[in-house]
């Protein structure tokens, strides 16, 4: 990867992290996920971790439909565990457990199933610098959405939040 990349298109310019602040926030949402699991499991419960290639937020102005919220891409090395495991009828419940550190988001979503005591974790960071829309869609809504799609667009699931806040800089 050269530092440079990026330099002749400002649009597409990813930030740096010369202090590895950013690289330290990942490896601690790693590790606090994987405590989580932990947890989970010591309790009885069957735990899933799913890791996205990317996420990013989405607003209504993205694209062809109103889909709004975190879109996570699947690799494909996880989509059968997102298939296999994921149901929005079955699981009803969840927890956000985030931070804001150097203009970024670092997230986990814990999307819970009650009754088979199923949980699947979803780390995550995004650039706070593109969430407008999607912040301005979630506090229209009063909701926020979490997106599954793979590599090649596919939605493989969604999952309603009727909270926001813990998404969201400044409020988590």
């Amino acid at each position: 990867m050269h530092d440079d990349i990026g330099a002749a298109d400002p649009g597409s310019f990813r930030r740096r992290d010369p202090q590895g602040v950013q690289t330290e926030a990942w490896k601690q949402t790693l590790e606090d996920t994987e405590a989580i699991a932990q947890e989970r499991r010591d309790e009885g419960w069957d735990v899933v971790t799913v890791m996205a290639a990317h996420t990013d937020t989405v607003s209504r102005d993205m694209g062809e439909d109103d889909r709004f919220g975190l879109m996570h891409v699947i690799p494909n090395n996880y989509v059968e565990t997102v298939t296999d495991t994921f149901d929005s009828d079955e699981f009803t419940e969840y927890l956000v457990y985030g931070t804001e550190i150097d203009g970024f988001m670092f997230v986990v979503t814990e999307l819970i199933d009650p009754e088979t005591e199923r949980s699947m974790l979803i780390p995550s960071r995004y650039d706070i610098a593109r969430a407008d829309g999607m912040i301005t869609a979630a506090e229209d809504e009063d909701a926020l959405y979490t997106h599954f799609k793979t590599i090649d667009g596919t939605i493989l699931g969604t999952f309603e939040h009727d909270e926001y806040d813990p998404f969201i800089a400044g409020n988590a």
